[in-house]
């Protein structure tokens, strides 16, 4: 029986010479290797990372950058492609690591061994079922990580370190003291202009670097509707959330992982952005007079995975 492998990356070089390598180790092996262009068509990779078994592709040289560029995946896309949104690489980049099964860091020799410690953390909290691995060659991956093999790879369903903490089911393989996910929850709804203010205090990077969030989070000037919270370096995406969320009753619920985080730092910046005593004493209706400086929502994303409709 042919198993069939998707290989994903945001760096394209390393990535297609994975792929080529590995197909031609996968004739040997009953596996039949799929090279996923990291700039497809959104939904052809959302499909792939949950309906096959993939392996990312990460270049140690400059995998965190990568996390936090604020470049486009494509410039020359229809009206409402996300992938021309600002920071839609660091996005694609942190999403490609939490749909994979298995992650092979490349290139690793040029890293001193505390920060390849780190980046291997990284991609553990990132992606906590999934197999970290330096790469030894790619025939020597393939047959340690079991792709083509009886062996058990990661497994399809939660694979998203965010996913698996929003569930308390979040126990990463490898970790490193510098690198932390953690879990803020918050029943009152933000203030819109001092979030803001809030999420230019965790850009800045006063509380660590804040490299991955994702959740619920709800505003108080849209409070009827819970949006989906996003993060990626310093691109940030907050949209609502379609009808049959089950989140009524879910004011922040959100998974945050970064290098150096002040877990209390953090915290408070995010508690100093809800709503006051007084404020929430005030009612939805006198909510709905706050100021509001985030973008007016346009579209409406999916509960489950954040695409558009």
């Amino acid at each position: 029986m042919t198993t069939h492998l998707a290989i994903t990356g945001v760096c394209s070089a390393e990535r297609r010479r994975y792929a080529r390598l590995g197909a031609a180790a996968g004739r040997h092996r009953s596996l039949h290797v799929i090279d996923l262009p990291s700039a497809a068509d959104p939904l052809l990779v959302h499909s792939t990372l949950h309906g096959m078994d993939t392996l990312c592709v990460v270049d140690a040289r400059h995998a965190l950058d990568d996390l936090r560029d604020d470049a486009p995946v494509r410039r020359a896309v229809p009206t409402g492609d996300a992938r021309s949104d600002v920071g839609a690489r660091a996005r694609l980049a942190a999403q490609l690591i939490e749909g994979a099964s298995a992650v092979v860091i490349v290139n690793g020799e040029h890293l001193p061994t505390p920060d390849l410690s780190i980046l291997m953390a990284v991609a553990s909290h990132l992606a906590p079922t999934a197999r970290v691995r330096l790469s030894r060659g790619v025939r020597d991956d393939l047959a340690a990580l079991g792709f083509g093999t009886t062996l058990p790879v990661g497994r399809r369903d939660d694979r998203a370190g965010w996913t698996r903490v929003l569930n308390s089911e979040h126990e990463p393989f490898l970790t490193d003291r510098r690198v932390t996910t953690l879990r803020y929850e918050q029943l009152r709804p933000f203030h819109p202009a001092r979030l803001v203010r809030a999420l230019e205090i965790l850009d800045s990077g006063a509380c660590g670097i804040l490299l991955r969030s994702v959740g619920v989070c709800r505003l108080a000037t849209r409070a009827a509707t819970p949006a989906r919270w996003e993060q990626a370096g310093s691109a940030m995406w907050i949209d609502p959330l379609g009808e049959g969320h089950g989140l009524d009753d879910v004011g922040q619920d959100l998974a945050m992982t970064g290098i150096d985080l002040n877990s209390g730092h953090l915290r408070r910046v995010l508690d100093d952005a809800v709503l006051d005593d007084d404020e929430l004493a005030a009612g939805p209706a006198r909510w709905q007079t706050l100021p509001d400086p985030l973008p007016d929502w346009h579209r409406v994303v999916g509960s489950d995975d954040g695409s558009t409709v």
